[in-house]
Parts: structure tokens; sequence; C-alpha cells
């Protein structure tokens, strides 16, 4: 535990590239700069420059998926939700190397208090607060046991593993956070939670961007991972239903073969001039790249109530960079467009529900929007929202 006088040690533990993820990396900046000793254990590989405090990466190598590793995960879940879940933490920690690597590296940089960023690193969490005495925090990124609801073989082999693990470890832990409203509810109604987890939005750092009216061409941009179940393929053959005026650009990291199949569905539909796939960019540069265009879309299909109460940090990102915005009627990110004035949004998950609103802007309103986007940001930021997370840091230590 912490030493009086002493800024207490807070880890993140986190299976991604820390420098690249922008939740993680925006905590352990907060932390540094509220005079916390900070640390960062998660995958290497990496793209951004690296943060003022260190980060110990574990090599991107997972146990190769076969049908005997699948076998073994749902035994698992079946026997942890028969013992009271406290086998799915011990199961998940022989199931996944990394978890092993990470653990080891923890156990080499004790701290007073560590975070586990998703579900996935609560076993490395948990263990290290019995072995060291700390307190855990849990940021729930997402739903766990909807993320990918709308596959049968998910909700068969995954979800009773993760509600188990869930389940065991949110007895004890000591603080818990969500990235939006709707997931701090549903986990509350799950878990029987005592308190409502504190809700920690995902908002880029200021930058003050200057307004740039629309020009000639309207361009309409997607950042983000590059991968299926994001609305990809839906937005693609909606563009030949968009004026003439309207382009779309596609930019992030993803498989070579997904966004060459994407790119086939556009030269199908006749619209690849319409369509561009850019290289990604660092996390650090994602604001400044995005202002340069005009519309920021998300068109993300309400199948689980993983999506269906989704609050993207791309979203807030698209403010920063000044852009207008479209995204899926989902309540979330409708309560934000609404209160903002920022854009529009898209009342179904169909090819031409996306071009409705798309065609729906008009260069005026686009403006109005853009310029809506640049205010609403001064407040939207993580210079604000830090001040929720660093509160419930300081709460979780003095519990103790």
């Amino acid at each position: 535990m912490a030493v009086k006088g002493v800024s207490p040690r807070v880890g993140l533990l986190a299976l991604s590239a820390i420098a690249d993820d922008p939740r993680v990396r925006r905590q352990g900046d907060a932390l540094t700069s509220a005079g916390f000793a900070c640390i960062g254990i998660g995958l290497s590989g990496a793209k951004s420059a690296l943060p003022s405090w260190p980060i110990y990466p574990i090599e991107a190598h997972r146990i190769p998926k076969s049908r005997a590793t699948a076998r073994a995960r749902w035994v698992a879940a079946v026997l942890a939700s028969q013992v009271r879940n406290a086998l799915a933490a011990r199961a998940y920690l022989s199931l996944d190397d990394r978890t092993a690597q990470m653990l080891k590296l923890a156990r080499a940089h004790p701290c007073d208090l560590w975070i586990a960023n998703d579900w996935n690193t609560l076993p490395v969490a948990l263990r290290l607060a019995t072995e060291q005495g700390a307190v855990v925090v849990y940021d729930s990124h997402e739903l766990a046991t909807e993320e990918y609801a709308q596959s049968r073989r998910w909700r068969l082999l995954n979800r009773p593993f993760r509600h188990a693990l869930e389940k065991h470890s949110l007895q004890h832990v000591h603080a818990v956070s969500a990235v939006s409203d709707g997931i701090a509810d549903s986990l509350r109604a799950l878990y029987r939670l005592p308190e409502r987890p504190t809700v920690v939005r995902n908002m880029p750092r200021y930058q003050a961007l200057p307004f740039r009216p629309t020009g000639e061409t309207v361009r309409v941009l997607y950042h983000g991972v590059v991968a299926p179940g994001r609305g990809l393929e839906v937005a693609i053959a909606s563009v030949s239903e968009w004026g003439p005026e309207y382009t779309l650009s596609i930019r992030g990291p993803g498989d070579s073969g997904y966004i060459a199949s994407l790119a086939a569905s556009a030269a199908a539909t006749g619209q690849l001039h319409r369509v561009s796939f850019l290289e990604p960019v660092p996390m650090l540069d994602l604001v400044t790249a995005a202002s340069s265009f005009d519309i920021g879309l998300l068109a993300l299909p309400a199948h689980s109530a993983h999506n269906f109460h989704a609050l993207p940090n791309k979203v807030f990102e698209y403010m920063m960079a000044g852009l207008a915005v479209c995204v899926s009627d989902l309540p979330e990110m409708t309560r934000l467009v609404s209160r903002y004035c920022v854009g529009r949004t898209i009342e179904g998950a169909d090819p031409r529900s996306i071009a409705t609103a798309i065609n729906g802007f008009d260069r005026n309103a686009i403006d109005a929007a853009k310029a809506q986007s640049l205010e609403a940001a001064q407040a939207l930021n993580w210079g604000q929202e830090s001040k929720v997370f660093l509160a419930q840091i300081e709460s979780a230590l003095n519990r103790t």
C-alpha cells in the first residue's frame, strides 16, 4: 500500500499497444500530470511516440486458438458458473500466455493501485491485489458480455466465460468505470453492483483548430479500426446514392485482405473513384489529420447491446477536428448530437438510410454543424473529463 508522504504508484494493464491506445494513454498522462508515479504494461508494437511515463511491453503472442482451446474455455466457463465463478479468472490465466507475461512484469514493478483496462486484464489485476495488497479499478471499455453477440458461436463459447469472469471479479474490485451511461447502467443491473460505475467518456485532449468552410467537394471521413461489424460495407454500398459532390475516405488499421474486399465492393458498385482508403496515422495525429474533412461518419449497426450503448472516441475526435457528425441513431450518440447540434443521425442500418442522412446536409448545414463541433469541443475534451477519472482514482485509494 501507499506510504504516507510518497506519491502512490499506479499501474495500467492493457492487452493493447498502450502508446497507440487513446483511452489508456490518456489515463497515464492524467495520472502523471496529477503527480502519481505511473507505469503501463501492454502489448509491444506501438506506432506512436512513447509518453513520458514508462511502458513495459509484452509480446503480442497468443496461444493459437484450436478446438481443444475452445473446449477448454467452454468447460472453464461452465465450471466457473457452478463454483461461484472463481475458476474463470484462474482458467483465463492459463489460456492466454500474454497474461502470464503481464503478471511477471507487474510483479517486478509493484504498484499501490492497478487499473484493469477491459475484462481480459481482470485476472491479472486480482492476482496482484492478493500478492501486493493493491487496490484494483476496473475500466470496462466495452460491454464485455455483448461485444460480439450477433454471432451465435460467440454467444455459446465466449459469453458464459466473460460473464463468469466479470461476475466473480467485480466482487473484489474497489471501483468500476465505463465509457457511457448505457454501459454503466447495464453493468450495475447485470451484476447487481452496490454503486453505479463511474462514467468516464472517451475524449481527446483539447486542440484549438480553426473553422474550415466546406469546399466544392464534401469530404466524408470514417477513421478508426477497419474491421467487420463497424458498418463499413453498408456505408460503401450507400455511396452510389450520395449526391455527386460527396466522397468517402476510410482511414485506419485493418487486415489487408478485409480492406481489399471493401475496395472490391466499391469497385463492384462503380464508386471506387469516390471511395479512398488512407494509411493510418499515429494516434496523436488523428484529430489534426481529420480536420481537413467535412463530415465524420459512423454507421454502427445496432446488432447487440454493446453497440446500442456505444459512445466511441471517434465521435469526440470528429467534433474536436471541427467536423459535422453523421452517426447511427443510437441512444448515446443521438443524445450527444441533439444536445450540441453537431450534425445528423442515421435512422436505419441500410444503404438508403445512410444516403438519406448524408444527402440531408447542404453546405450551410455542414458549416453550422462544424462551428457547433468546435464550440462543443471546448467542454468535451480530456482536460475536463480527466477530472472525473482522477476523482475516481483518489476515491479508490482513500477507501483503503
